[in-house]
């Protein structure tokens, strides 16, 4: 009986070794003459400018965090809003803040200019929305708790209506000339933070806690449809430039492409280690979006790719801007900071190339770096209980 339990386990060892000696030949052989994906050259670029608001602002306690940005349509005027109830106004040639506005008492969560540059609108987690004159600087109008826990605030591309979400189950459209409310639209669900029109004016999407995008015609604001996604928090929507695309990004593992019109899912971008705060188009085919991790990913959609990844932000990407005049990307964040891009004509990764000896490669991201920070691990919560107190300039953050 022993001879025969040692003979079968000699016998299954000498096959055992036969199996793994034939499969390590053909993976050999797989790899000979294979089409593989090159890996794309790291590349450094460092931002055009970079504002740090410690460095701007005489006289002041704590820096504000960044949580919203606008610019004006002709790129000379920049507004931004933090969790120090300010709105400064900063000049894009002269390199300086020119006004600061302090009507507000409690975090400024949103603002937008009007298309035709002679409005601001500001809003706060108070509930109220302001209207600023940009010339004077003066307090045109004030809707007071208007909105609970009020979150963003977008003019029409026609600029005769604006759009309000926040922390109930409503978004609200008021008259931009005279604040009177002219509709009020049921989300799908409370805490809306993630709102845009479509570049025609024609579609309003709207989304937040529930995961779901609601979509309304703005001709009549009759109901489109409703995009579902994983169920998970939406913080962010944008619409392609042609309005055929609508990207929106959260907690969930991956940004997802819809056609907004028929509800379908297009393509869903590769799984990020953070959660996505902001997204932007930059142009047709290139999407940004600002990560809890401290990371702005450009996604080429056509090849459905990360290909750059610019780094130097210490906070999570709360908001951006693309200047198309100038390929430049603006973006705002946490770590009170403020950072220009100017985007790569050409940032599609290279075309597929034969080898016939080199394994099976990866594409690696091209990573765009500021400066040497030190960038934070583990995603960041986007807002804190209390205000940010920061102790030292620069210093990573964690929400």
């Amino acid at each position: 009986m022993f001879p025969k339990l040692v003979h079968s386990f000699l016998s299954f060892g000498f096959v055992s070794l036969l199996v793994v000696t034939v499969y390590s030949n053909q993976a050999v052989k797989h790899v000979i003459g294979q089409t593989i994906e090159p890996k794309i050259e790291q590349k450094i670029l460092e931002p055009s400018e970079t504002i740090r608001l410690y460095e701007q602002i005489a006289n002041i306690n704590r820096v504000p965090v960044i949580t919203c940005l606008d610019l004006e349509k002709n790129g000379q005027l920049l507004a931004i809003g933090g969790d120090d109830c300010v709105v400064r106004l900063w000049d894009v040639q002269a390199k300086g803040f020119i006004r600061e506005l302090q009507e507000h008492l409690d975090w400024v969560r949103g603002l937008a200019f009007n298309p035709d540059q002679s409005r601001l609108a500001t809003v706060d987690q108070d509930g109220q929305i302001k209207l600023w004159d940009l010339q004077t600087g003066s307090l045109v109008r004030s809707l007071k708790g208007a909105v609970r826990g009020t979150q963003k605030i977008l003019f029409h591309p026609n600029a005769s209506q604006f759009a309000v979400c926040g922390f109930e189950k409503n978004v609200r459209i008021y008259d931009a000339a005279t604040g009177n409310l002219l509709k009020t639209l049921e989300t799908h669900g409370t805490s809306n933070k993630a709102i845009a029109f479509s570049p025609d004016g024609s579609l309003l999407a709207v989304s937040g806690r529930t995961g779901v995008i609601r979509i309304w015609q703005t001709s009549d604001y009759q109901q489109l449809t409703d995009l579902k996604g994983d169920g998970r928090r939406v913080h962010t929507v944008a619409f392609s430039p042609d309005g055929s695309q609508l990207a929106s990004g959260g907690d969930g593992p991956f940004i997802m492409i819809w056609n907004p019109t028929n509800g379908t899912l297009q393509q869903t971008l590769q799984e990020r280690p953070g959660k996505t705060f902001s997204l932007v188009f930059c142009g047709k085919t290139l999407l940004a979006s600002g990560e809890s991790d401290n990371a702005i990913r450009i996604w080429n959609i056509a090849q459905n790719q990360n290909t750059l990844t610019l780094l130097g932000h210490t906070g999570t990407i709360s908001t951006m801007i693309y200047e198309a005049a100038t390929n430049r990307l603006i973006s705002g964040s946490f770590d009170t900071s403020l950072r220009f891009w100017t985007l790569p004509v050409d940032s599609a990764p290279a075309q597929p190339v034969t080898t016939a000896i080199t394994p099976s490669v990866t594409p690696q991201p091209v990573i765009l770096q500021t400066e040497s920070v030190q960038v934070s691990e583990s995603p960041v919560s986007p807002f804190a209980a209390e205000p940010l107190s920061l102790a030292t300039p620069e210093t990573p953050i964690s929400f």
